[in-house]
């Protein structure tokens, strides 16, 4: 890049040669006629140092006859200003000198509407020939302006002026540009994006970088995060248009560590909807960037979960991720309980012989990371430092070492009384435990949530074990479903149950295997409305078809400035035995940038599980 740099600046005074090009009397050769639009006449000379973008012209373009004739092609001026291309107009200085006389003001007038417009004569390249009489015995003037090579263009005119100022004068314009306001990131976004796209078209490589470059540090803080979410996305459905594979290769280089390489941003990338359309070998490699801002080793878990959110993904394809995963002593469990959920090995830990499989015997046995050091880069993550902090304040010693090492973003807490037990997406739940979202939701808005439950220590679900997933929203207040098992195998049901009802509701039924039920929980938070009561409405959705929709109400002050909505887990009838809940989120539910999670004890603090089973009797 610095060669191609310093190619733009040997050539002294080519920055002054910018604004000429827009001129009928330019000095250049090389025409760029845009499509339906005005001719930019630039210099072969200049435009030879920026590499390859005289040969994309000729690929691209159509070649046209080099005679121009100005009649018949828009003035800059007046295109611009129709076009409203402000910045460029401020480069059209004295570009009125340069023009004819029948287009200056002063030949205007009703003299020149009654007699009409008449051919100058004296133009350059004037013709006496006749469509009637033909060329014989003419006469034509000399055209100085006579160009060496002229191509048509399909291109947005500002895009590409944006191309030959960048050439020209080594900057572009909307590197400058100030927003104010949400549409002006938006146009902001989307005119950086088709530039960058452009620049990769024609080739102009220096430019193609520092737009890569900017996207990667920058657009973030000067965009926002669901512009740069945006921007992400559309970059990497881009790299299958990508001319050259070298520009392919930066980009996707880009994509996967610099856009990905803070904290907001990989939670404004893997938060979004989009993630799970991503196709397998991109998400790998971003999987194995060695400086991803993960907190531990099973938010790569949860990734996987949140790719495969519509359940379409191949067998083989999840355990090419999973060997992204670089287990430790402590997240070792996780990636055991999580494969004990998905089915794919038994008790002893051996994995079953199903097809699509291949391979992870070596995962499981760590054979396939060997050498890789699980990565843990909490220390350099402001937001987690912080949590951490809040963490060791609100519980001293009740507070175990393990649970330091779990995701703290967005994660669940596993409490035995008013003692944490761990945090996480992955849990083992016991009698007299509970699973308790450690963020808050107190806005509008929609999210889902994937829940995985299991028994693998036997074979069949035990009938007596019931699990409530729902909500909590103040003291002895709840609202949910009431999963277990029918008396038929592989046959679960789900109930709504709140703390305002008697008894459970009607239940619907799902399918899974013996010891499994997995579903996802909608949850739609609705506006206020004018009396101040809040509608949510709370959906069951197996294979994503809605199987039930509960709506509840609370009120307005109980979201914002109350106990507000969070995700509990809690097992009933369990006695001595225990269940493997995992849960990720397949949309939304992810704690806002400037908030903190707050530990400590939520709802009725001694809750006693059979109070539940109470209602449900």
């Amino acid at each position: 890049m610095a060669r191609k740099e310093a190619g733009l600046h040997q050539i002294q005074g080519s920055s002054r040669l910018f604004r000429e090009i827009f001129q009928e009397t330019s000095s250049g050769d090389f025409g760029i006629h845009i499509k339906d639009g005005p001719l930019f006449r630039c210099h072969t000379r200049i435009l030879d140092t920026s590499g390859g973008f005289c040969g994309k012209i000729r690929q691209f373009g159509k070649l046209m006859s080099r005679n121009a004739d100005h009649d018949e092609i828009p003035a800059p001026k007046e295109y611009f200003k129709q076009m409203g291309y402000h910045r460029l107009l401020a480069d059209l200085q004295s570009i009125q000198f340069s023009q004819p006389i029948d287009r200056s003001i002063l030949a205007g007038g009703i003299t020149a509407t009654i007699a009409g417009k008449r051919d100058d004569a004296l133009k350059p390249g004037f013709s006496t020939a006749h469509f009637i009489g033909g060329t014989i015995g003419t006469n034509k003037r000399a055209d100085p302006f006579f160009l060496a090579e002229r191509y048509e263009i399909q291109c947005d005119c500002e895009l590409m002026a944006e191309l030959l100022r960048f050439i020209y004068c080594g900057e572009m314009s909307f590197f400058q540009e100030q927003t104010d306001n949400d549409k002006a990131n938006e146009i902001l976004t989307q005119k950086m994006l088709a530039i960058c796209f452009e620049a990769e078209r024609f080739s102009v490589d220096a430019l193609y970088e520092n737009l890569l470059n900017w996207f990667g540090r920058r657009s973030f803080f000067v965009v926002g995060e669901l512009n740069f979410a945006d921007a992400f996305y559309h970059l990497q459905h881009y790299e299958h248009r990508a001319t050259e594979k070298h520009s392919r290769d930066v980009l996707i280089t880009t994509l996967a560590t610099e856009m990905v390489s803070t904290r907001e941003q990989f939670r404004a990338v893997t938060r979004d909807p989009r993630w799970c359309s991503l196709p397998v070998y991109f998400v790998e490699t971003i999987l194995n960037y060695e400086r991803l801002p993960i907190v531990s080793e099973t938010e790569i878990l949860s990734l996987i979960e949140r790719w495969n959110a519509t359940a379409d993904k191949e067998k083989s394809d999840i355990v090419r991720l999973l060997a992204c995963f670089r287990p430790g002593q402590d997240s070792r469990a996780a990636m055991k309980n999580w494969l004990s959920l998905m089915g794919w090995v038994d008790e002893s830990g051996n994995v079953v012989p199903i097809p699509g499989l291949e391979g992870l015997e070596h995962i499981v046995s760590g054979t396939a990371t060997r050498g890789k050091k699980p990565r843990n880069h909490k220390n350099e993550i402001a937001d987690v430092t912080d949590l951490t902090k809040a963490m060791i304040e609100s519980f001293h010693s009740d507070l175990q070492p393990e649970g330091n090492d779990e995701e703290a973003d967005a994660t669940f807490l596993h409490y035995r009384g008013k003692k944490v037990l761990a945090q996480g997406c992955s849990f083992d739940l016991g009698s007299g435990e509970r699973l308790l979202q450690a963020d808050v939701l107190r806005h509008s808005g929609i999210s889902r949530l994937r829940v995985a439950l299991s028994e693998p220590s036997s074979l069949l679900w035990n009938p007596q074990h019931e699990v409530f997933v729902g909500l909590s929203y103040g003291e002895g207040k709840y609202f949910g479903f009431l999963c277990s098992a029918t008396s038929f195998s592989g046959i679960f049901s789900v109930r709504a149950l709140a703390s305002a009802a008697p008894a459970p509701s009607a239940p619907v039924h799902l399918t899974g295997s013996g010891n499994k039920m997995e579903f996802d929980m909608g949850l739609e938070i609705a506006l206020h409305r004018v009396d101040l009561v809040v509608t949510c409405k709370m959906s069951a959705i197996f294979k994503n078809e809605c199987l039930t929709q509960e709506v509840f109400q609370i009120s307005h002050d109980t979201l914002v400035n109350g106990p507000g909505l969070r995700y509990q887990v809690v097992g009933t009838g369990l006695d001595r035995d225990r269940v493997l809940i995992n849960l990720a989120w397949v949309s939304g539910g992810g704690p806002a940038l400037d908030k903190q999670v707050e530990y400590g004890p939520i709802g009725p603090p001694d809750w006693d599980p059979a109070l539940l089973m109470r209602g449900v009797t």
